[in-house]
């Protein structure tokens, strides 16, 4: 019951703004949680029907030493465990209603889709100045993210004509939750994910359309060659400088350095650099998803867009002027 609980509670809303979201309707053997975002349904092997408050019923549950028995009546679940006994306070369960996913929707999950999620994530802008770059757009057999200082892109051919900007809320919720997702389902307005033991999650879609200049741009990133290879001792040279600098981060031909305050940290690595400067300077929180996915990049084309490209993951990025 615990597990159930913990693969289900991202979906719950933590706000209390709608009171109704921030409960768990407990009905037709599932276990149901909405936070407006996305709504997602796992099944529940239990006896019973009952909408329960989301926190109380988890502080409950964490303190039960085994499963509980439940006891339903009119106002109150009863969950008894041992010498432990909690009642909770619950409400109709006709107070929550969200839909769900049409049974006849279900399709087969695309051969690549959750790995081209994985490589876009880190590339998705928590800035949401355009709603478009909260999402990883999905448009013909192309799938691409944006934080506005790198741009990246998956050829994802099996994905058909659908067009589509899914969400960064949704995509973290399917990617904590792979094992065992085999379907999809998606509408002009909605994206839906279904799990083999008959689990499910469902968003509403972003409004708009990821730029199709910035599209096109990063589709010829395909055809780019970079310069370097990205060594595992390049990327262990960097990651701490990275996580560590307070903005900017600097690659010298023999080091990198980074500082944070009044402190400066640096690596002895060797990396190109432009040939009219002695230095290339980058936004490390930019730069270092590019490092940690791309197996190649070209360092040297600063300070003009760099290209970088991983075994499918392609794109550019832009560092800063000195």
């Amino acid at each position: 019951m615990k597990d159930l609980i913990k693969w289900l509670n991202d979906a719950l809303d933590s706000k209390d703004l709608v009171q109704n979201m921030t409960y768990y309707s407990i009905t037709g053997n599932m276990i149901k949680a909405t936070d407006g975002r996305i709504t997602a349904a796992h099944p529940w092997p239990y006896k019973g029907e009952f909408l329960v408050p989301g926190k109380e019923f988890e502080k409950v549950l964490d303190r039960m030493p085994d499963t509980p028995t439940i006891e339903i009546t009119d106002t109150h679940v009863r969950l008894r465990s041992g010498r432990y006994r909690g009642t909770i306070q619950t409400l109709p369960l006709n107070a929550w209603d969200y839909p769900g996913v049409d049974a006849s929707e279900w399709r087969p999950l695309p051969e690549g889709l959750l790995d081209a999620l994985a490589d876009l994530r880190p590339f998705v802008s928590d800035n949401a100045k355009h709603t478009w770059s909260l999402s990883i757009a999905l448009e013909n057999g192309w799938s691409y993210a944006t934080n506005n200082i790198a741009i990246a892109c998956v050829e994802c051919p099996q994905l058909g004509n659908i067009e589509a900007l899914l969400p960064v809320w949704a995509v973290d919720f399917v990617l904590k939750r792979t094992e065992g997702l085999v379907e999809w389902a998606w509408s002009d307005s909605y994206v839906a994910f279904r799990w083999s033991n008959g689990a499910w999650m469902r968003s509403q879609l972003i409004v708009g359309k990821f730029p199709e200049r910035a599209a096109s741009l990063v589709r010829e990133s395909q055809l780019e060659i970079p310069s370097q290879a990205i060594s595992p001792e390049f990327r262990e040279a960097f990651k701490p400088l990275a996580e560590l600098a307070e903005d900017t981060i600097a690659i010298y031909n023999n080091r990198i350095e980074s500082t944070f305050g009044k402190a400066q940290l640096v690596s002895d690595i060797d990396c190109e650099v432009p040939t009219d400067a002695t230095c290339s300077v980058w936004g490390a929180r930019f730069l270092l998803p590019v490092i940690l996915t791309a197996d190649r990049w070209s360092p040297s084309t600063w300070p003009r867009p760099t290209p970088f490209r991983g075994k499918k993951v392609s794109g550019y990025v832009v560092g800063r002027r000195m």
